[in-house]
């Protein structure tokens, strides 16, 4: 009867966990799929007597510690022959697949009122800590409103610090919220669960998924943001689900967090809660949270839906649905994807019906470097991959793992992953190494409509006459020339990116002229060619009679480089204007006369 699976995360370790509830941890070959004859650990005899499948007690959670390699630990959660819960700590013997029976170190036993609801999930946290689920303690409807009693440690998401020498081998984070003189238990993390069945980190963003069994009408998947600071309220007894359960004594709705999905038990009676997708193999499962149901063997996956919100959806299954009353998920070191069935005894892998593989960058897809530090990108392992590594859409490298130390503004990264079979393309990462504006040109009329800037890298702030957020208004900023900034300052860290501390500017000028047009009665088809130039262009154009004009060319900043004062008459003219010594940018043609002037921009390009 397994009732969880779980690997050592120790790089290239092919072995699988699994606990069964009677209180064996069995050895099995992730490639092979053979079980080793000797349990890893047996306890059967400090176990309660367990005999049926549907009995919530027994082994039923296993955790390993983040320096498992080093210190042999690993941690168990069991119901006693009290039938009351214990968190206990062992150590692997000097033979790899056999531990230490006798390195039992008790941390903590919790006792329990009735015979169901026990949680039983045990998992690391990316912050090393060690996160136990417990149930609220049994019966139905949460009789002693445990759900909602911080004095109580049932019905809680608890987190200990186990990297205590001294007895009880643990002590509670300073972080937690109720840590210290604040009222309620130092261990606890959240609260308001009824039984967690099944919690795990994404093994990438290090959000915190909860699998919540519910009472009589609907289960539950509750999320926490790596962001979170803890003390989250899940809701129950108040409510199951979204709907009211039992709101006697309860804070308005508002207090509460409501799950991110839940289903009505029409589709399941009991949630097995699983992982976020992250490993190499199944392209088309990459990022989705799955989870199932103990009752129907139903699968979903829950994905955000890019507005805030989710989008839950049932899997379709390549074969007729099995039902073995799924009691586990599981991951091997690589994050491939296993079920337990309790009633068959069986593990499963799970697979997409789709033949891609994995092809993603474990990188934002949008990266500062001003300094021009080496950097190093990672697609998703998975055996029996090959990568090959695009730079600005050259075939550079292949493996794992790119190392990039030369790149430019702009520069972008991709791998292409193939199974043998087909071949998939990831992500792109782009790295800027400064800032640039699109959309602004050198020059407009005062009389133009406002126009919309473009930053990049996006996210910076836009300054200067005539702006308003990303909006330049010539008429707002007035005749003359201005400056306009565009600035991106990556200097704020968050949990889930630490900022390079680069800040990375661009400044562009602008020109804003009266551009009332040259008269009609005096000039006609004005052509500058070539444009761009190499320093050297001609003004064509005709006047319809004798004219008095001014030809000048000033640079982006106002300044005049090139004056001739011409007066001619009626006809098709042509003149060459030589900028001798002009470096590459932007120039203005002015055109004047007495009573009106027009201006062209002209480009030089060397």
């Amino acid at each position: 009867m397994p009732t969880c699976i779980q690997n050592t995360k120790v790089p290239g370790d092919n072995r699988l966990f699994i606990n069964e509830k009677r209180g064996r941890i069995k050895i099995v070959n992730r490639l092979t799929g053979a079980v080793n004859a000797t349990p890893f650990l047996d306890i059967y005899s400090r176990v309660s007597n367990v005999t049926t499948v549907n009995d919530e007690r027994g082994l039923l959670g296993l955790a390993f510690h983040p320096d498992y390699a080093n210190n042999g630990y690993f941690y168990v959660d069991y119901t006693n022959t009290s039938n009351n819960t214990v968190i206990a700590r062992y150590q692997v013997s000097s033979f790899a697949d056999t531990a230490l029976t006798n390195s039992e170190q008790i941390l903590l036993t919790i006792y329990q009122p009735f015979t169901n609801h026990n949680g039983g999930n045990l998992v690391f946290g990316p912050d090393g800590y060690l996160y136990i689920s417990m149930g609220d303690g049994g019966s139905g409807g949460d009789p002693q409103n445990n759900g909602q009693d911080i004095d109580s440690l049932l019905a809680k998401i608890l987190r200990i610090d186990v990297n205590n020498p001294n007895p009880p081998y643990y002590s509670s984070p300073p972080t937690n919220p109720f840590y210290g003189p604040t009222a309620g238990r130092d261990e606890i993390w959240a609260y308001g669960v009824r039984n967690p069945w099944r919690c795990s980190f994404d093994r990438m963003t290090g959000d915190f998924w909860i699998g919540d069994v519910g009472q009589n009408a609907y289960e539950e998947i509750d999320f926490q943001s790596r962001c979170s600071l803890g003390g989250e309220d899940y809701g129950w007894r108040c409510y199951e689900g979204d709907s009211t359960y039992n709101t006697t004594g309860c804070l308005p709705a508002s207090s509460y967090v409501f799950p991110v999905t839940a289903y009505p038990h029409s589709l399941g009676c009991s949630i097995t809660g699983g992982y976020v997708y992250r490993g190499g193999q199944e392209g088309g499962l990459f990022g989705k949270y799955l989870f199932t149901d103990y009752c129907q063997g139903r699968i979903w996956a829950t994905v955000p839906n890019g507005s805030g919100g989710w989008t839950t959806s049932q899997l379709s299954q390549a074969t007729t649905q099995i039902n073995s009353n799924y009691s586990s998920w599981g991951e091997d070191i690589y994050g491939e994807l296993y079920l337990a069935g309790v009633a068959s005894g069986r593990i499963y892998r799970v697979h997409d019906t789709g033949c891609a593989p994995t092809a993603y960058i474990n990188s934002r897809d949008t990266l500062i470097n001003c300094t021009g530090s080496a950097m190093t990108f990672n697609a998703i392992y998975g055996t029996g991959l090959t990568y090959q590594w695009y730079h600005n859409v050259a075939l550079v490298s292949t493996g794992q793992s790119y190392g990039l130390s030369s790149f430019s503004n702009g520069d972008s990264i991709y791998v292409q992953v193939s199974n043998g079979n087909c071949t998939a393309s990831s992500n792109t990462v782009h790295i800027f190494t400064n800032a640039s504006i699109l959309g602004l040109d050198s020059l407009y009329c005062d009389t133009a409509p406002a126009v919309a800037l473009t930053g990049i890298p996006a996210g910076g702030i836009f300054s200067g006459p005539g702006m308003s957020g990303n909006m330049f208004d010539p008429n707002a900023a007035g005749l003359g020339v201005h400056a306009v900034v565009y600035t991106l300052a990556d200097t704020i860290s968050n949990c889930y990116y630490n900022a390079s501390g680069c800040i990375l500017t661009d400044t562009q000028y602008v020109t804003v002229d009266v551009c009332t047009g040259i008269g009609e009665n005096e000039f006609g088809n004005v052509s500058v060619y070539p444009n761009p130039n190499h320093a050297e262009f001609n003004v064509e154009f005709a006047l319809f009679r004798y004219t008095k004009f001014t030809m000048l060319v000033t640079d982006a900043l106002g300044r005049t480089i090139y004056e001739k004062n011409i007066e001619a008459e009626r006809g098709k003219k042509n003149i060459l204007v030589n900028l001798s010594g002009a470096s590459e940018g932007v120039y203005f043609l002015f055109m004047k006369t007495e009573r009106a002037h027009s201006v062209f921009k002209v480009i030089v390009q060397k």
